[in-house]
């Protein structure tokens, strides 16, 4: 089952300003990458990077679906329901969903709500479950 989860929506550029992007979908990012910066890999970044993002969340004893961050994410982001496709053309918006079970075949629920939020959005939502063994390095993807 799953027991937490993290979620960032994230909007990639290579033209429009994180800037314009913030002002087309009506949401404050929580990070920002520009173009040319170095990333950990010490790699330049060849695009700008929007992001509002939500930390991993557990399990609630009125929430064991463990889509807690997603939940706060979509919340986040309802200001910009139906505006994602009003980002210029060169923008690649998507939602990214990791969840870590203790089960080793990490199945999940997404309830209809949830559904209906991310259709809202108009964006595809890429979803990994990992097995959960305690020792894992988690972060953000970027």
């Amino acid at each position: 089952m799953i027991q937490s989860g993290m979620a960032t929506f994230s909007v990639q550029s290579a033209e429009t300003s994180p800037e314009q992007i913030t002002t087309v979908l009506g949401v404050e990012p929580t990070r920002v990458d520009l173009m040319g910066t170095k990333t950990r890999s010490g790699r330049v970044r060849q695009v700008n990077q929007w992001m509002v993002h939500v930390d991993e969340l557990a399990n609630s004893a009125a929430d064991q679906t463990g889509t807690g961050a997603l939940r706060q994410l979509l919340v986040l982001l309802r200001p910009a329901a139906g505006k994602v496709h009003q980002l210029p053309k060169d923008c690649c918006a998507r939602i990214w969903w990791s969840a870590y079970s203790d089960s080793t075949q990490g199945g999940f629920v997404l309830l209809a709500d949830i559904s209906k939020a991310i259709a809202d959005l108009g964006v595809d939502m890429f979803a990994t479950a990992y097995l959960d063994e305690g020792n894992d390095t988690r972060s953000e993807h970027t």
